[in-house]
């Protein structure tokens, strides 16, 4: 086979991000993987608040330092404004008569307020698509609330049924629901494109971070049609379901199995204790789900996982039909055959960091073309851009403003 020029789904496409933080920065991201260009508009001197977030490399706080950011916004050029200034405000107007895509995420109204909401933008550009991502959409008596992930994933619907029986309900960690959020307008940011492509209309998307929560697929829809047949209200799981559960000590770190009165038979064969299906105690489901077995069984489990290595581990799992899996480090998923086989990571140049490893592509393009099948590489990411990194370029390339133009923006504070 030989090797083609990467074509991208969206290389003829401008995206003009006027987003921050997580779930917007997520979206156009996403956009940018598919090959957009995408031009970030960032506060003068702070830039986008993300900047301000720990992970920092080595610790050591700094506008270029934030790991967060720069996961958020590789394939970005970074352009500084001060959206306050009208001249700031003509700027982003400029921007968008030449852009397909512009995405905000700003509190509901503020658009408006700055004389750049969908009635503007579509009076400069009438096949724009304007994405705009907020807490809980652009209308509804939530419309100004301010959300957090806590409780947005709280209210959006699982939280109530995640954690011990026995104590608090608790949230997964890290931004899961902003996430979620930003995959959801990309893909219909996406689809959106396509309409206007077909009908030559602008569109204007509300994307509420609630009602992404609300729908995703982690157990809450579930839980919501289970309550809607039946009137049941789904809870956390008593520790009768928890026989054998457990993340659990072995040579090399942990390893999860997922144990209870259905699977419990597997892992005693598993571990080369049939005998005790033939007590009473282990006979029956019922028997089984006796929350006095949890210690019981554990000091027989226990001392077998600490005599494997996770590895080790998987392979009896596999081979007895057992739910489980190493719980991996770091260090573990950067070194999985998997993943160095389909070449998943991503080494990516920056000029604080120097060469670091970031998470390759949620997808891989196989489009054989020719009679020798030929197949498309993925592209590198380019890096996160250093704040204003791209402002003379983009103003000059795109708006064709003169060398003395610019000069005077900066001049005036506008960028």
């Amino acid at each position: 086979m030989t090797e083609q020029t990467t074509i991208m789904p969206l290389d003829d496409v401008r995206v003009l991000d006027l987003t921050h933080l997580a779930a917007g920065p997520f979206c156009t991201r996403i956009l940018g993987d598919y090959g957009a260009d995408v031009i970030k508009i960032e506060r003068r001197e702070t830039g986008d608040p993300s900047r301000g977030l720990p992970p920092f490399y080595k610790d050591e706080p700094g506008t270029e330092r934030s790991g967060l950011f720069m996961f958020l916004n590789t394939n970005k050029r970074s352009v500084t404004l001060d959206l306050k200034s009208d001249r700031g405000r003509e700027l982003v107007l400029e921007l968008a008569r030449d852009a397909d895509v512009v995405v905000e995420s700003f509190a509901p109204g503020t658009m408006d307020a700055l004389g750049l909401g969908y009635v503007a933008l579509k009076a400069a550009n009438p096949r724009l698509v304007l994405t705009s991502i907020s807490n809980y959409g652009k209308t509804g008596p939530y419309r100004d609330y301010l959300g957090m992930d806590i409780n947005l994933y709280g209210m959006g619907g699982n939280m109530i049924g995640a954690g011990d029986f026995d104590h608090e309900p608790v949230k997964t960690a890290g931004r899961m629901v902003n996430y979620h959020a930003g995959y959801v307008a990309a893909l219909a940011t996406s689809l959106s494109l396509t309409s206007v492509e077909l009908d030559g209309q602008s569109e204007q998307l509300d994307i509420s971070v609630f009602e992404t929560a609300t729908h995703s697929i982690d157990g809450r829809l579930g839980r919501l049609m289970g309550y809607e047949h039946n009137g049941h209200l789904s809870s956390r799981p008593t520790r009768a379901a928890a026989v054998a559960s457990g993340a659990h000590p072995c040579k090399d770190g942990y390893f999860l199995i997922t144990g209870g009165a259905r699977f419990l038979p597997n892992i005693i064969r598993m571990i080369g204790m049939e005998e005790l299906l033939g007590k009473p105690e282990y006979a029956t489901p019922a028997a089984r789900a006796n929350p006095d077995l949890i210690d019981e069984f554990l000091a027989h489990l226990i001392p077998w996982t600490l005599d494997r290595t996770k590895a080790e581990l998987r392979v009896e799992a596999e081979k007895h039909g057992v739910l489980g899996g190493p719980l991996n480090t770091i260090e573990d998923l950067l070194n999985d055959e998997s993943f160095v086989a389909r070449e998943y990571f991503q080494e990516i140049d920056h000029p604080t960091t120097g060469p670091v490893k970031y998470p390759g592509y949620h997808f891989v393009l196989h489009r054989p073309d020719g009679e020798d099948g030929a197949e498309i590489s993925m592209p590198k990411r380019r890096r996160a851009p250093l704040l204003g990194e791209h402002t003379d370029e983009v103003l000059s390339g795109a708006l064709g403003l003169s060398v003395g133009e610019i000069e005077r923006l900066r001049a005036d504070r506008v960028i």
